[in-house]
């Protein structure tokens, strides 16, 4: 770096970030007009005698500093507002405003790029049950409490960088690696995620006037192997989702579940919980 490159990082304002910063900005620029005023200042009473010129120098440098203090703080003030607005402007973009989770475009593009990446992770997509009906019986403002909360627990479970997002309405998504080689370890680990967030909503409570509201969620689960994209994995984790609502809902059902009803009702083989998925499917 050269000499005036290294001078003009001093009175950068680009890592202007918080108030510290702000505090650096202001000194560095006070130093250094103070310290230009008092070069000028020497070289203009260079016909005077040693002391009257070190006194002009630190007289003129003083000066300049008080002076410049506020002008600088004005200036530093100005380029934090601006970053924190642009950074206020790229988390609007983001977010979603109700929960504080992705929204649905980000949520999908960063599993895309998990994806094609080649990471095999686990979508799990939720759905409010009987969401329409909480917002006739107790109010819009009853629901988006409801949506907050939901928000809330999800960003309580799933710690960062766990993508979760808000994928519209009263559906949500989460996307969890499958850090396990085993297939049927991936499930299981997948599934107590989903069933931990279903007991969790459950437990969820908003109190009115007429009565408390306990919503509940189902959750159905497509793991990325051997898909194409987000659309693919999508589509699996909403077949699995309407199974779920379909079997009676605030229940979690992974599209392996979904597979085997079949080969379980030829054998003979087919328990209660199985007859109930494969008369959902049937539905489906």
């Amino acid at each position: 770096m050269t000499f005036v490159e290294r001078t003009l990082e001093l009175a950068s304002r680009r890592n202007i970030r918080s108030s510290r910063d702000l505090w650096l900005y202001v000194g560095r620029m006070t130093i250094y007009i103070a310290t230009l005023t008092a070069v000028v200042t020497g070289v203009q009473a260079r016909a005077q005698d040693p002391a009257t010129i070190v006194l002009s120098m630190i007289g003129a440098a003083v000066a300049c500093a008080i002076l410049a203090i506020p002008i600088t703080w004005e200036f530093g003030r100005m380029y934090l507002d601006l970053w924190q607005a642009t950074q206020s402007l790229h988390t609007l973009a983001r977010t979603d405003l109700q929960t504080g989770l992705l929204n649905n475009r980000t949520f999908v593009a960063l599993i895309e790029e998990r994806l094609e990446a080649g990471h095999e992770v686990a979508l799990l997509l939720g759905d409010l049950d009987r969401f329409k009906a909480i917002n006739d019986r107790h109010g819009h403002p009853k629901g988006d409490e409801v949506i907050a909360a939901v928000g809330g627990v999800m960003r309580d479970l799933f710690a960062a960088p766990i993508p979760i997002g808000r994928m519209g309405g009263e559906e949500f998504a989460v996307a969890i690696d499958c850090p396990f080689s085993d297939p049927d370890a991936n499930l299981r680990h997948c599934e107590a995620f989903a069933d931990e967030l279903r007991k969790r909503i459950g437990a969820i409570r908003i109190e009115t006037e007429a009565k408390t509201i306990a919503p509940t969620i189902s959750i159905g689960i497509a793991r990325s192997t051997d898909v194409e994209g987000f659309s693919e994995l999508y589509a699996r984790a909403d077949k699995a989702l309407y199974v779920a609502k379909a079997a009676g809902r605030n229940r979690v059902v992974d599209e392996s579940a979904v597979d085997i009803v079949e080969p379980a009702r030829r054998d003979g083989s087919e328990p209660a919980d199985v007859r109930v998925l494969r008369e959902a499917i049937q539905r489906f």
